[in-house]
């Protein structure tokens, strides 16, 4: 499959300048490159899924494009920031598995449900949040579990995930 998509201009690139002459460069992004190096990294990957994370706006190469160009290209998976940037692959790629790695703040479990979105769980505390929902609206459209691994500081600990891992075996916590 061949994305024929035209690399964006510069008129298409959102600018932190307000002032056009207050520009220092000129980004100029190649989208069959990006949709050739995926492919690439998915064969590499193969039986597993090789997914896209697409969040900072694509990276700062955008969003919409760059998410546009990895689905056209089989792209199925993607990760983002939050649930706005969730919402707008959503508009691209509508039957695509997408992940928050935010996770689930107080209260925020419905807009997950709302826009069929997955929250990457990063504490105990979003856990029992996430626990919540599940039981009251019987949520089977997965989520995921982040262990920390020492590079961010974020998720469960290695204690704490062994210490889930049968819970999520036994009960249904909307995990995939």
């Amino acid at each position: 499959m061949t994305v024929h998509e035209p690399e964006l201009r510069p008129a298409e690139i959102p600018s932190a300048a307000a002032d056009p002459t207050e520009a220092s460069g000129i980004l100029t992004i190649d989208l069959g490159a990006v949709a050739a190096n995926w492919k690439t990294l998915a064969s590499m990957t193969v039986p597993v899924e090789c997914a896209a994370v697409v969040k900072g706006d694509g990276y700062g190469c955008g969003l919409e494009p760059v998410t546009r160009t990895l689905s056209r290209a089989g792209c199925s998976t993607f990760f983002v920031a939050d649930v706005a940037e969730g919402r707008r692959v959503r508009a691209i790629a509508p039957d695509a598995v997408i992940y928050v790695l935010n996770g689930v703040m107080p209260g925020s479990a419905q807009a997950f449900a709302a826009d069929y979105l997955r929250p990457v769980i990063n504490s105990t505390t979003e856990l029992a949040e996430w626990d919540a929902f599940v039981a009251t609206r019987n949520w089977r459209g997965g989520a995921a579990l982040h262990v920390d691994t020492g590079m961010n500081r974020l998720g469960v600990t290695l204690e704490e995930a062994v210490a889930i891992a049968p819970r999520l075996q036994s009960e249904n916590h909307g995990f995939t």
